[in-house]
Parts: C-alpha cells; structure tokens; sequence
C-alpha cells in the first residue's frame, strides 16, 4: 500500500496532479475490488475509475469517503463496504484531497503564466512602438543638424564672403552646439539605450543580501526611480557588489539614502551603517573601479558610523524630470 501511493505520487510530481488522480482511483479498483469510484470536488467530477457512480446531485445518495477537507470525497459503487475497504479508501482519499489542492495550484499557476505571456507580448508590442518612434525621432533631428552644419561648413570656408572676427565666434559656437547635439543624440536615441533604474536595482540587492543574513534595511529615496547613465551591466553589478559588501561587514541596520543633484546631473547615494568597519581595500577598489566606468565618483567615511557617498551620472531624462 505504501509503495502503490508513493507510485502515485511521483507520477503526480513528473506528470502533474490531474495523472496522479487517475492514476489513485485505478489503484482504488485494483486494491478494494470496487466496481466503479468518482472523485468530486463539491459538485464536480474531477475523475473517475471503473464504472461510473452515480452523481452525488441524486435524490438517492451514492457511498460518499469524505477526504477531510470538506470539499473533495470519493463516489463508490457499490455502496457497501467493509471495514478494510473503508480504511482503504480513507487513505486514497486524504491522498485525493492533496493531489486536488495540487492541481488547483497548478490551475492558478498556469493562469498567471497566461497572464504573464499576454503581458510580455503587450511590452513587446510597446517596445516596437517606441523603437519606431526613436528610430524616426533620430533621423528627424539629424537631418535639420546635417543642414546646419553643412551651411556653417561653406560659411567657414568663405563661400558666402569675408567674414569679421565676430563672425567667425558666432559660427565657432554654432559648430561647437551642432556637435554637442549629434553627440547628445547619437547617445540618448541609440537603439538599447534605455537607462537602468538603480533605485530598482539597490532594492532588489539588499532584499537579497536580507534573505542570507539578519539585516534591516532602510530605504530613503525623493523619486520614483534613479536611471543612471552608463552601460547597464556595470550599474547592475555595482548594486549587487555595493549590497554584498555592505552586507558582509556584520550591521544588523543598513540606511540607503538616494537623492537627485540637478545643478550637477548626478544621483548621490549615501550607504551607511550601525557599525564602523573599514571595508577591505580590495573590496573599495572593486567600488571604485565601478563607480569611475559611470563617470562617477566614491567616497568613504570609516569612523562612526561608516558610510558611504557615492555620485553617479543620471541619464538626461531623468534630470529634464
């Protein structure tokens, strides 16, 4: 008996709950002799072996095993049984009952995933739609700098006569503020460009380093979001180096305080402690190298409490915000 449900049970884990149900109420037959069991949900057949039972909506009502669970039993035919037969089924049916509440698991499982499949596909969808439009919002401001440009060119080269000293300033500055602009361009509308969010990043690093270790972590933040420029695997791994080397010092309390500098275009991230523990200088120069591949800037305060600041460049949209 033991061996036969523990047989169900894999067949259940490999095939999923609906297999293992089937597979329960066949062993029902073969081992209490039985001419036919339902297994219901309240009113609902779920499955069924042998000759088929009457339903459990009859006048007349059938040989019901309660499984326990006040919604699932086991529908016999015939209705009398004896002593061993019915200890039988008990244990089939309190077996019935998991293997239910495994397949409404499954059931819900499987929804969410619907769920999430029609959701990538709308994020694809968007995401399409905005490159169009970056695509055709880059080649719209390139053209009119390209006619900029080309005219600056002839006027330099004294196409369209002499120019005065003022003249020749005026140009220099237009030139200047051309390439500044194809510069700005080329880099915010590139295809991939999209920022990473650090504020998302720092969160979901520390929630991590939480579930290895005791740690509380405190979270100031003055916006919703934080995307940095810079390549987005560097910002990724500097929030998880920053996370696990913070966590690692032994504080039982972590503070993170995030703020926009807008005079400068930069995020600061301050990172402090209960404890003072000087990082190891691999560790710091792990940080710094990081922080200087953004462009930013890493200091560190040692004594009580240990802290650390941190300036990361912010992507322009995030400061026109």
């Amino acid at each position: 008996m033991e061996r036969a449900l523990a047989t169900v049970a894999e067949l259940a884990l490999r095939n999923g709950a609906l297999a293992g149900l089937d597979a329960l109420l066949r062993l029902a037959v073969s081992l209490t002799g039985v001419a036919g069991i339902a297994l219901h949900e309240g009113r609902v057949r779920i499955a069924e072996a042998g000759l088929r039972p009457p339903p459990r909506s009859r006048a007349r009502a059938p040989q019901v095993i309660p499984a326990g669970d006040g919604r699932a039993a086991l529908v016999l035919l015939p209705e009398r049984l004896g002593l061993e037969q019915r200890e039988v089924l008990g244990r089939i049916a309190r077996l019935g009952a998991t293997l239910l509440a495994a397949r409404r698991r499954e059931i819900a499982a499987q929804a969410r995933q619907r769920s999430l499949c029609q959701e990538l596909r709308r994020l694809k969808r968007e995401l399409a739609h905005r490159e169009r439009n970056r695509s055709v919002a880059s080649h719209d401001l390139r053209t009119p700098l390209l006619v900029i440009k080309g005219y600056v060119d002839m006027m330099r080269k004294g196409m369209t006569g002499a120019l005065t000293p003022a003249m020749e300033r005026y140009l220099e500055r237009m030139m200047s503020a051309t390439q500044d602009m194809g510069s700005l361009i080329s880099r915010e509308l590139a295809p991939g460009s999209v920022p990473e969010d650090l504020l998302s990043l720092l969160t979901a690093s520390f929630e991590s380093v939480k579930r290895a270790r005791p740690l509380c972590v405190r979270l100031e933040r003055e916006a919703k979001s934080a995307p940095v420029r810079g390549p987005g695997a560097v910002v990724a791994l500097l929030a998880r180096t920053l996370a696990r080397d913070v966590g690692a010092t032994g504080a039982h309390t972590v503070s993170v305080a995030l703020e926009a500098k807008e005079k400068l275009g930069m995020w600061k991230v301050r990172v402090s402690t209960d404890k003072q523990r000087t990082l190891p200088a691999r560790k710091v120069a792990r940080l710094e190298h990081l922080v200087l591949r953004l462009g930013g800037t890493l200091s560190i305060q040692d004594e009580a409490p240990f802290e650390l600041r941190l300036l990361l460049p912010a992507a322009v949209a995030s400061r026109q915000a």
